[in-house]
C-alpha cells in the first residue's frame, strides 16, 4: 500500500522532498514507517525523540496502524514565538 508523507520545516530540508509517496506493507505502524524513513535518510534519526506525527489533522502515536492512501505529516516540535 502507499502512504503520502509530508515533511515540514527542517525535516523537509533534510529529506530533500516535501511529500513523497512511500510503499509499505499492510499492517505497518508509524514506528515502522519512521524506521524506513531513517534508513533512507539517516540524519532524520537525530530528531527521533522530538518528531511529531499526524494523520490528517490529528496527532497520532507511533503505534498507529497506517491505511492505504493515508496522509501522514512528519514535523519537528512546534515552537511558539
Amino acid at each position: 500500500m502507499k502512504v503520502h508523507v509530508q515533511f515540514y520545516s527542517r525535516l523537509r530540508d533534510l529529506v530533500g522532498l516535501s511529500d513523497p509517496e512511500v510503499d509499505v506493507p499492510d499492517g505497518t505502524k508509524v514506528s515502522d514507517l519512521l524506521e524506513k524513513l531513517y534508513g533512507e535518510t539517516p540524519t532524520l534519526r537525530e530528531w527521533n525523540k522530538s518528531i511529531l506525527v499526524a494523520s490528517g489533522v490529528e496527532f497520532v502515536g507511533r503505534d498507529h496502524v497506517l491505511r492505504d492512501g493515508e496522509a501522514i505529516s512528519v514535523m519537528p516540535p512546534v515552537q511558539g514565538g
